[in-house]
């Protein structure tokens, strides 16, 4: 294989910026290289993975048909085979994307209160996405729409049946075994009475990172979470915090950075807020849970390879 300075004119970009400029994550572009052979990335003499803009655009276009429902293997033997982009394809080929037959087929059996529906569909797509992709086309937009719909007739029971099913679902693939290699392990709580469905998408998302989750369901006291990570010695915790909290809670979310020695990332508060909890020696999360997800593993693990 080529090195990168045999080809100078080429501009080549580490993992991290990949993804971020795709939205793909870093454990969903190592397994659609070592899977699939979609991308083979150049390699600096430490091993770190380099891409090009040719790269990037594969990319790109692999999420488009992704978008349509193709999997990435189908993906790949389309643009291989000469098949038209997938722009022309979604201009020449108005009928709905397979997402929106799912999507479709989860809002019946959410107006139903049909769990095994929501199974079918859920079991299907796990066949064919990795849980990341799943989660980023379906299922959370899903949940995003059932709650702008809450304030409707049966609209927050609607929402409340959806996110017991997914917290279900997702909780069990969180304990799933693994065959990643954990870096370190970090605890995920809800310091707050507000739904934590996002805290259970982070850690899947976390995990997936390289991260070993100890997730604590529920209302979780600050003063317990501190003795655990003293007792354990782990890496970190990631928290949901109030949009406003008092005095007193930052002051215990002090004495948690200062007595554990971990880093702490809190996320729920309101912008005006992150100042203060900076100060405090927190690391303020934005919502954006892909991101925030990359951002917590960088911290704690370093950049990817």
């Amino acid at each position: 294989m080529s090195s990168p300075t045999s080809e100078p004119q080429a501009a080549y970009y580490p993992i991290r910026v990949v993804s971020n400029e795709t939205g793909v994550n870093a454990i969903t572009l190592r397994a659609w290289e070592r899977r699939y052979g979609l991308i083979t990335p150049k390699r600096t003499a430490k091993g770190h993975r380099l891409y090009t803009e040719s790269d990037i655009q594969l990319i790109r276009k692999v999420v488009s048909l992704l978008e349509r429902g193709v999997p990435v293997s189908q993906a790949k033997a389309m643009i291989d085979s000469g098949d038209p982009e997938p722009e022309t394809i979604l201009i020449s080929q108005p009928q709905p994307s397979q997402w929106h037959q799912y999507r479709a087929s989860l809002a019946k059996g959410v107006q139903q209160f049909d769990a095994a529906q929501l199974s079918t569909v859920a079991d299907e797509v796990s066949q064919f996405f990795p849980i990341d992709i799943a989660l980023r086309f379906l299922l959370i937009p899903m949940y995003q729409h059932l709650r702008d719909q809450v304030t409707q007739p049966l609209g927050q029971a609607r929402m409340q049946f959806y996110g017991g099913f997914l917290q279900g679902r997702l909780a069990g693939r969180l304990g799933e075994e693994s065959n990643l290699e954990y870096k370190g392990t970090l605890v995920v709580a809800n310091t707050t009475q507000d739904d934590d469905l996002d805290m259970l998408l982070l850690a899947i998302l976390l995990k997936q990172l390289g991260l070993r989750i100890v997730r604590l369901a529920g209302l979780t006291a600050t003063d317990d979470i501190t003795e655990l990570l003293r007792h354990q010695q782990w890496q970190g915790a990631v928290l949901r915090i109030p949009k406003h909290a008092s005095d007193a809670q930052k002051q215990q979310l002090q004495r948690m950075v200062l007595e554990s020695g971990a880093a702490i990332f809190v996320i729920g508060q309101q912008a005006d807020e992150q100042t203060t909890l900076r100060q405090k020696g927190l690391v303020t999360l934005n919502g954006d849970l892909q991101q925030d997800a990359i951002n917590v593993r960088d911290m704690l693990l370093g950049l990817p390879e």
